[in-house]
């Protein structure tokens, strides 16, 4: 295949480890031990989107990492859990970016960042 013609290829299996680390390092530490998120100070600026975001991204690198984390995928509740904020305000805003095509969501109703979506996610963290 012409070299041009591989960029446009998206596969769940093709994740740029790089980019995600790039997005990811300013904000939020991976505890391996305790399979948790660690945020940094940085993390505290961040809106809820965008930490809804960072802990979906952080969830994928702990997958690919082999932390022990099962599905990188999240649910309504963990992701609430996972940035300490209510349900209810986390709901409407993970409806929103996946009906805006940033996150997807499996048959489980899982959320989850596609390997295509990376890119526009580390663009609407640089407008911040």
């Amino acid at each position: 295949m012409d070299d041009a013609l591989e960029a446009l290829v998206v596969t769940e299996k093709k994740l740029n480890r790089e980019l995600v680390a790039e997005i990811l390092s300013p904000y939020v530490r991976l505890d391996k031990d305790a399979c948790t998120i660690r945020p940094l100070e940085a993390w505290l600026g961040l809106g809820i989107e965008l930490k809804i975001l960072v802990c979906l991204l952080a969830r994928k690198a702990m997958v690919t990492l082999g932390f022990g984390l099962e599905v990188e995928g999240a649910t309504v509740s963990e992701t609430a859990r996972d940035i300490n904020l209510e349900q209810d305000t986390v709901k409407p805003v993970l409806r929103r970016m996946y009906a805006e095509g940033i996150l997807d969501r499996t048959q489980g109703r899982r959320y989850f960042v596609p390997n295509d979506a990376i890119e526009r996610i580390k663009g609407m963290i640089s407008k911040r």
